[in-house]
């Protein structure tokens, strides 16, 4: 029997994102107490429900219509830390308080060749806080994806300008998986292996099956209205290179 790296998956976890005019990760620098949503033990497939279900590709197709993000994005899951702790290991600075719109409206990212990196990073629950990045270069910028994994577990889900797409996991910077979905190449990592029938249960290719790994493996469903209603710390980090 296989298994994964993330232990405790709840069904039905909560999705406690920082909402507009709300606080509950507001100035917290340290880890959530009591965290155990990681650990170095590998559950076995049948634990992975998040929200009642096994998800799979067909379960994200509503990403299809997130026009806003047609020219590149990466979402990064960050366990055991919520955003503060996020944006300091990341060596960045809260610039201010946003909404889903206003982080990715404008579709042009920051683009800028060797400058500072752009997202914003909100709590999902308990266990995992999220950074979002519209059409940037974090899901490339393996050392800043290292210094977020230290103590913690990384998913990282990512899609170039140029359509190529890189789905990693982390766990205390060592390369637990790491593949391009909409490609016919084996995964790499220590993980591989055992991760492999979880790939090929959620079906599909591309961003819709990345999105039902990452929710396998966090316990956490990502829902366009958790994004749209959660409040992000928008922040400049280094320039990733």
């Amino acid at each position: 029997m296989f298994g994964l790296m993330v232990g405790g998956l709840l069904a039905g976890c909560s999705r406690a994102g920082e909402k507009p005019g709300g606080s509950a990760s507001g100035g917290v620098s340290a880890s959530p107490s009591g965290s155990g949503a990681v650990s170095a033990s590998l559950e076995s497939s049948s634990s992975l429900v998040a929200g009642g279900r096994l998800a799979v590709a067909g379960d994200y197709q509503w990403f299809r219509g997130v026009r806003d993000l047609d020219k590149g994005f990466c979402f990064v899951w960050v366990s055991k830390a919520w955003p503060a702790l996020v944006i300091e290991r990341m060596g960045a600075k809260e610039l201010e308080r946003i909404l889903w719109q206003q982080m990715v409206g404008a579709g042009d990212g920051e683009r800028v060749s060797g400058g500072p990196l752009y997202f914003g990073v909100t709590r999902l629950d308990a266990d995992w806080s999220l950074v979002v990045e519209d059409n940037g270069r974090l899901g490339e910028a393996d050392e800043l994806l290292k210094a977020l994994s230290v103590g913690s577990t990384v998913v990282c889900l990512y899609r170039a300008l140029d359509g190529r797409q890189r789905f990693l996991v982390l766990e205390d910077e060592i390369t637990q998986l790491e593949f391009d979905p909409r490609a016919k190449v084996a995964p790499t990592g220590v993980r591989a292996g055992e991760l492999a029938p979880v790939i090929k249960a959620v079906g599909g290719s591309g961003v819709e099956a990345g999105f039902a790994l990452a929710e396998r493996l966090t316990g956490v469903p990502v829902e366009l209205s958790v994004l749209e209603e959660s409040t992000y710390r928008f922040s400049r980090g280094p320039t990733g290179q």
